[in-house]
Order: C-alpha cells, then structure tokens, then sequence
C-alpha cells in the first residue's frame, strides 16, 4: 500500500476497509453478531427511517467494548450531538471523536493517535481512511457517485457491534503503532 499515511497504514492493518462497509450495513442480520439480546432492537420506523439513538445509548455501547468515553469531541460545530471515545495501549492512545448525525444515527469519525500524550498527525475520518485504503490497492469506490458512506445504525445490536468492533480496531492501533 503506498501513498498512505502512517495512521491510514495503521488502520489498514486492523482491517478498517473491509470492516467500514460492513459497519454500514444498516440491513444486516446483525443479532446474529451482537452478544447481547434487545428486546427493542430494529429501530426502523412505520416511514422506513430510524428511530434516533440517545447519546447515552450510543456513548454507554463503546464503554461496555471497554473504551474510556466522555461527552464532548473536537468536532467545531456546538450543533452536534458528540462523544469521545478512548483506547489506550502502554503510552500509545487513540482518541476518536464521533458525531452523531442529527434526525440519523450516523456516525462520524475522525480518529488522532497521541504517543506519550502527544499528537502524532492530523486527525483523519475514518471514512476517508477506509476510502484511501481502498483506492491504493486498486479497488474501485462503491459507489462513485455518492459521498463515501458513514454506518447509520438500524439497530440496537449493529450498535453493539460497531461499538465492539472499532473498540478492537482502536486497540490494534494502539498496540501496534510504531
């Protein structure tokens, strides 16, 4: 993979292309991944839209994958819904910030990497990242035509699972990093 930068080539290592699209699939059978039971799990609406999440809800599904999370992002904007979410492996930490779509459960993340408290780059989204790695192996964009896509959450067990999965993702990074 050439081209990419060392956070990117970080984040190809633990698999973020091919986790990105599948975390994005509002319609997949995601129970059958998810540890836990909902009893209010699909949170499709009679219009075929979602059922917006809480923050607390969002927030409390990446403290269980074990993330330290805290209201609050780098994200400019003070018309959001945000958390951050963080991982840390020996003096390496990785810091995602996540903003909650608004009227959605989309998720928007951009992730920074501190070494002994220090930022190493600049902070990435992780749809761009995942698009990047996609692009310097050669493999086309899903869909061209539209803006890259962001996981919206359909239910309560993709959340789990997202949740879970980019946790285990962020403590590749950190692990590994460097």
């Amino acid at each position: 993979m050439t081209d990419l930068s060392p956070l990117t080539a970080a984040l190809a290592a633990a698999g973020l292309a091919e986790s990105w699209h599948r975390w994005c699939d509002a319609g997949r059978d995601w129970a059958a991944e998810a540890h836990g039971t909902y009893e209010q799990d699909s949170l499709l609406t009679p219009t075929g839209g979602f059922a917006p999440l809480d923050l607390r809800e969002v927030m409390a599904a990446y403290a269980a994958a074990g993330a330290l999370v805290a209201k609050g992002s780098r994200f400019p904007s003070t018309r959001h819904r945000s958390f951050t979410v963080e991982v840390a492996v020996g003096s390496v930490t990785c810091d995602l910030a996540v903003q909650l779509g608004r009227g959605l459960n989309s998720l928007e993340c951009n992730l920074v990497v501190l070494a002994d408290g220090e930022q190493v780059d600049d902070p990435e989204l992780l749809h761009s990242a995942a698009r990047a790695v996609l692009r310097s192996r050669g493999e086309p964009d899903p869909d061209p035509s539209n803006p890259y896509p962001r996981p919206v959450i359909g239910s309560r067990s993709q959340l789990e699972v997202v949740a879970r999965e980019m946790v285990d993702m962020l403590t590749h990074v950190a692990r590994h990093w460097g």
